[in-house]
């Protein structure tokens, strides 16, 4: 389906301001429909005699039943069949009728089937011009089932009054509201959770079941109407500023562990607000969860930042033995496990950083070589270690052996090298695999060269993570068919997510 703005540039004449402020009001229109027990529904003209109009948006209440169960927007009805809908557009007044049900058939009027019940199978239709400035731009329909109407209790008839209001608004330009505050990562409150109605002083004309549940967790234990918020205890400082701003705001009560979203919209009567419509909506479980995450979190970038200061640990005294030691053979074994050891010492490091588990393997590789550039390097041979290509970020549990692998393929490498101490990392993501080549200038693996038969310590460590922890394959052979031969190491693993860049 085409977003209202693809569909109003293709099936209407309507030029970008009308368009955003249409988009504006279908953005902000649930509130009106749920205070209005009905469907909503926008219509735009296809042309300029408003022979025949669009549905561009539509929205279903959830305080009441709804007359289109299927989905009407895209669908066009002809003026001849809604001749109410065309006097709103052209005159820009505002109308009620009943109209017939059909069959929904393609083109035609999009209500729904007569099957579904109503009166004579016919709706209640309110025609409200949507006016931005001087210009009438589309027509809002509240569509409802006349054979569900039924005596309706105080809550009720406060909502279908401020309904009227916002009715008003709507076809004075005045709704959509000029800005909306955000109410960021919760969802929006309803007027199922809780609706309290304040009159142009700002005290409280009504507060719905919902809402009293609401302030009584806050503290609220007296009776709320004509008292203010701030005669209540509460911050008001949501309330002011919609008052104030003739803005829709937004705010967050607290008392304890409870936290109720609040969201005020001012009612505007001749540029002025004469009151507001103030939502609340319990949050405190789910802050409670957020504030729980939130501290697993830290507690586990905690975790990550004391192994790694163990393991930094251990590294250096595993330094400080090989210098203790009176064998070359020993003291590079002992040099080479600390190095590996480094290697996952940096993985825990970018953990205790981050607030996923995931981790920029391109920045741990380079670390990693920089790392063996460090010990294995000297001002004799300076090494030249090179890497291209990436793999964007790996989880945890994926970049720690891969880190490892890394550290031993360039050790090896840097020590079957040439003398300039050139080494090539290729790094790529090939479909549903990581790639990794490293390549150095050396003579090559000697001919009839077997992993499984003369591998040493690095290599059956490469080839325990690579193929039995990660489930991927591991190929040595020579890089040039000409000498000097090189080596070349190459090793695939499973691509264990879809957000890698493509190599």
């Amino acid at each position: 389906m085409a977003s209202l703005d693809e569909l109003a540039r293709r099936s209407t004449a309507l030029d970008d301001p009308a368009i955003d402020h249409c988009g504006q009001l279908v953005g902000g229109w649930s509130l009106l429909s749920d205070l209005s027990f009905s469907d909503l529904l926008l219509y735009a003209p296809t042309d300029a005699s408003a022979s025949r109009f669009v549905v561009l948006g539509h929205t279903r209440s959830v305080t009441g039943s709804t007359v289109h169960p299927t989905d009407p927007v895209g669908n066009e009805v002809s003026a001849v069949d809604r001749p109410l809908l065309q006097r709103a557009m052209l005159e820009g007044r505002r109308d009620e009728g009943l109209v017939a049900r059909s069959s929904g058939e393609p083109g035609g009027d999009p209500l729904v089937d007569e099957t579904l019940g109503g009166i004579g199978g016919r709706l209640t239709v309110d025609y409200i011009p949507v006016r931005t400035g001087d210009q009438v731009v589309a027509v809002l329909a509240r569509e409802s089932d006349p054979g569900l109407l039924r005596q309706p209790n105080q809550a009720e008839r406060r909502y279908r009054d401020v309904w009227e209001r916002f009715a008003v608004m709507v076809g004075a330009g005045d709704f959509p509201l000029e800005r909306s505050e955000r109410v960021g990562e919760f969802r929006e409150p309803r007027v199922g959770d809780g609706v309290v109605i304040l009159d142009r002083e700002q005290r409280v004309e009504f507060a719905s079941p919902n809402a009293m549940s609401a302030l009584h967790r806050l503290g609220v234990l007296t009776n709320v109407v004509g008292r203010g918020m701030s005669e209540l205890d509460q911050d008001d400082r949501v309330v002011r500023r919609a008052f104030t701003s003739r803005h829709s705001t937004v705010g967050e009560l607290e008392r304890g562990r409870i936290s109720v979203i609040a969201r005020c919209h001012p009612l505007v009567e001749d540029r002025r607000v004469s009151g507001a419509v103030l939502l609340l909506r319990d949050i405190s479980e789910l802050r409670s969860r957020d504030k729980l995450l939130v501290s697993k979190d830290a507690t586990i970038r905690e975790i990550h930042h004391r192994v790694k200061n163990n393991l930094q640990t251990i590294q250096s005294l595993l330094r400080l033995q090989s210098r203790r030691l009176d064998s070359d053979e020993a003291r590079g074994a002992v040099e080479q496990s600390a190095r590996r050891i480094g290697s996952i010492a940096i993985v825990h490091e970018t953990l205790s950083t981050e607030t996923a588990d995931v981790v920029d393997f391109d920045a741990v590789a380079h670390r990693v070589v920089r790392m063996v550039e460090e010990g294995l390097g000297s001002t004799d041979r300076p090494l030249q270690i090179r890497i291209t290509g990436s793999w964007g970020e790996l989880s945890g549990d994926v970049a720690m052996p891969l880190a490892v692998v890394l550290t031993e393929l360039v050790q090896n490498a840097v020590d079957h090298s040439a003398s300039d101490g050139s080494v090539d990392v290729t790094l790529r993501v090939a479909g549903k695999e990581l790639e990794m080549r490293v390549v150095d200038g050396g003579a090559g693996v000697p001919e009839g060269f077997a992993l499984d038969r003369d591998a040493g310590l690095g290599l059956t460590i490469v080839r325990t993570f690579v193929v039995h922890d990660l489930g991927g394959s591991i190929s040595i052979g020579r890089a040039d068919p000409s000498p000097p031969f090189g080596t070349a190491v190459e090793i695939r693993v499973p691509r264990p997510g879809p957000n890698l860049p493509v190599g």
